[in-house]
């Protein structure tokens, strides 16, 4: 569960998601990634380390270029962690609360 909880931070900021929405499908260096967003290098390359610290990323070198990549195996752990969660998308068990201060819509007082 940590690693999930790592994978959801890494993914909790929008430049990240669209670097993400970039990598669909694709193999990109980094100065490409630079060149979409009004960022310094160095904020950038903050980004990527922590979507490959993450999981997210997988990069290569190619002489002075780093490539980087989805990593679809941690893609598919978050889409199972997602799935988990929608198998009760339609359940909803009325619970007993666990306080006397509690109070149940629509049941009055719990005396």
């Amino acid at each position: 569960m940590k690693k999930s909880a790592l994978i959801f931070k890494a993914l909790g900021d929008e430049v990240r998601l669209d670097i993400i929405k970039m990598l669909l499908g694709k193999e990109l260096c980094v100065c490409d990634i630079m060149d979409a967003f009004d960022k310094s290098q160095p904020a950038i390359s903050h980004h990527l380390k922590i979507l490959k610290y993450a999981g997210l990323l997988e990069d290569r070198r190619d002489g002075k270029w780093i490539f980087y990549r989805i990593n679809y195996d941690t893609i598919k752990e978050v889409q199972g962690v997602l799935g988990q969660v929608m198998q009760h998308e339609n359940e909803c068990v009325r619970c007993t609360p666990c306080s006397a201060n509690r109070i149940i819509q629509g049941e009055g007082n719990p005396e």
